[in-house]
């Protein structure tokens, strides 16, 4: 008797956590939906850095891909990754923006601690900005998008210094 309350107390827990994560991922889309029709979001400043979504690499795939510009803008002593309006991503629930001063990672099992998270990604159509927790340039050498929630890679650009 006691095995099978246990077994299905299990059940039911196991079923929860999966509706709830569900319900996240439904939440997720509809947000991304609604963010798609936003403005473009841009900031002024000086542009040091620059790249393009690298649309060949091994992490894009029919379900999980984007593509466009993405520069490095320097405003007084801050920094900010800018999308540009060209920017575009697949749907998905729970996107985030990361920087690295290591090139771009191409594919799931290369995202490491060594990304640093930025935000939720605000427009996964077109410009907005992010500001970055540095003010080194050194240190923002690509950018990644990576859905959070189900851990698979969108996006990534490695970011060039312009003359």
């Amino acid at each position: 008797m006691r095995t099978k309350l246990l077994a299905v107390l299990t059940f039911l827990l196991i079923s929860t956590q999966a509706h709830a994560q569900i319900i996240d991922a439904i939440g997720g889309h509809i947000k991304d939906i609604q963010n798609r029709f936003s403005d473009h979001q841009k900031i002024d400043g000086k542009i040091l850095k620059s790249g393009e979504i690298d649309k060949n690499a091994k992490g894009q795939d029919l379900i999980h891909n984007s593509s466009g510009t993405w520069t490095l803008i320097q405003v007084g002593k801050d920094l900010y990754l800018q999308s540009d309006e060209n920017f575009r991503s697949s749907p998905g629930p729970d996107y985030h923006v990361y920087f690295s001063n290591l090139p771009a990672i191409k594919d799931n099992e290369e995202f490491s601690n060594k990304q640093i998270e930025v935000g939720k990604l605000q427009k996964p159509n077109g410009a907005s900005f992010y500001k970055l927790p540095t003010d080194k340039i050194e240190n923002v050498n690509s950018v990644l998008i990576w859905c959070k929630q189900f851990k698979e890679y969108i996006g990534s650009a490695n970011l060039k210094l312009l003359n």
